[in-house]
Order: structure tokens, then C-alpha cells, then sequence
């Protein structure tokens, strides 16, 4: 079945909305260590209510428990040159699921365990505490 011109563009566009809106995170890198920020599976807007501004910085408390099975951390620390211009309006943050490992006994067993950690944050432009670029 041959489809005309007009499907095709109206298929385009039906099939592009489904598009995340936050496409944006894709190809962004930590302006510092430069690690990706990867994409919308690990990067997600938070309430402003959850963050605090400092002269250094920002304290972001943490969405979720850092620790899997451990008590939470309160806050995350991210220094001002750290923190890029977000594309819209909101704060975003970039977290991962890590794998660390740590000794249970004397005799060198390690046990692995799992913790979120930032990777990028993202603010918006008016908040005045977006590092220049150099």
C-alpha cells in the first residue's frame, strides 16, 4: 500500500509528540568531571522547595534514599561551578544507580552496594548562579 505525502508528514507528526520533552539532557556533560548527564530515564525536573541556594552553591535534598536499605541523606551538596543553565524554567537533576563495594571483614570479603549519585544539575537562569563560561 503506497501512502501519500500527507499521511506520511501526519504520521510524523503524531509519532514526534510522543517525543519526551526533555530531550534536552541528551549530550550534556558535567562542566567539570564531564561526565554525561545522560538521558530521561536519569534525569528528572524537582520542586524548587527541595532546593536551597547558598553563595557556594546548592543543597538539594535528595529525592529518594541514597543508600538502598539505609537511611537516607538529607542533602546534596553542588558546588556553583557545577550547576548548568536548565532549558525551561525548573531545576533538573541527573542521578544514577552506582555500584560501590565495601569491606565486611578483616580478611578482604567485600560486599557490593548500591547508592543514588548526581551526576548534573541543571538551574534556571534567573536564579544568578550559573558559572560563565571562560
Amino acid at each position: 500500500m503506497r501512502l501519500s505525502q500527507n499521511h506520511i508528514a501526519l504520521m510524523w507528526l503524531a509519532l514526534g509528540g510522543h517525543a519526551d520533552a526533555h530531550d534536552w539532557y541528551t549530550g550534556r556533560t558535567d562542566p567539570v568531571l564531564h561526565y554525561n548527564c545522560c538521558g530521561n530515564k536519569d534525569c528528572h525536573p524537582i520542586n524548587a522547595s527541595d532546593i536551597r541556594q547558598t553563595k557556594d552553591g546548592y543543597y538539594v535534598r535528595s529525592p529518594r534514599p541514597a543508600y538502598m536499605n539505609e537511611p537516607q541523606e538529607p542533602e546534596w551538596f553542588i558546588p556553583r561551578e557545577r550547576v548548568q543553565e536548565a532549558a525551561d524554567d525548573r531545576y533538573h537533576i541527573c542521578e544514577r544507580l552506582m555500584t560501590f563495594y565495601r569491606t565486611v571483614t578483616p580478611h578482604m570479603n567485600f560486599e557490593t552496594y548500591q547508592r543514588y549519585r548526581w551526576t548534573c544539575f541543571f538551574a534556571p537562569m534567573g536564579t544568578g548562579s550559573i558559572a560563565r563560561s571562560r
